[in-house]
């Protein structure tokens, strides 16, 4: 499969969205605010799918995005977390996503995207959207 842009909700994203409908979550208690950031998916040829749990390469400490909901289509249909990475070195970013916890965790989302280069001491403010359709 060639390098593409893509996002998708993963698996585990769809599996976090129904289990937090209920009124006390079973399994996926903890929001996936944390947005974390990677190299290598260009390298490795590899596009974003909904099978997706970790980035190629993770680098830098993810950053805990502020929450809330938005309008896209119809009122509050879509989940939103913003947060800034701070860049701890010449970074070539080419992937992204977001996490239930601030290390590992489960992905919610996983992004693939044109490259992104940063230097150290840069940072990067992420807008990632999930909308309910």
């Amino acid at each position: 499969m060639a390098f593409g842009v893509a996002t998708v909700l993963t698996n585990k994203g769809k599996a976090m969205l129904a289990d937090r409908q209920r009124s006390s979550p079973g399994t996926y208690s903890t929001p996936p605010k944390w947005i974390g950031v990677g190299t290598g998916a260009t390298g490795a040829a590899r596009t974003a799918v909904a099978a997706d749990t970790a980035l190629t390469t993770e680098t830098d400490t993810r950053a805990v995005g502020t929450e809330s909901t938005v309008t896209t289509s119809q009122t509050n249909d879509t989940y939103q977390t913003q947060g800034t990475i701070s860049v701890g070195g010449t970074r070539a970013y080419d992937e992204g996503g977001t996490f239930d916890a601030i290390t590992t965790g489960n992905m919610s989302v996983s992004a693939t995207y044109n490259v992104i280069n940063l230097l150290s001491g840069d940072s990067l403010q992420l807008t990632v959207k999930t909308q309910v359709t």
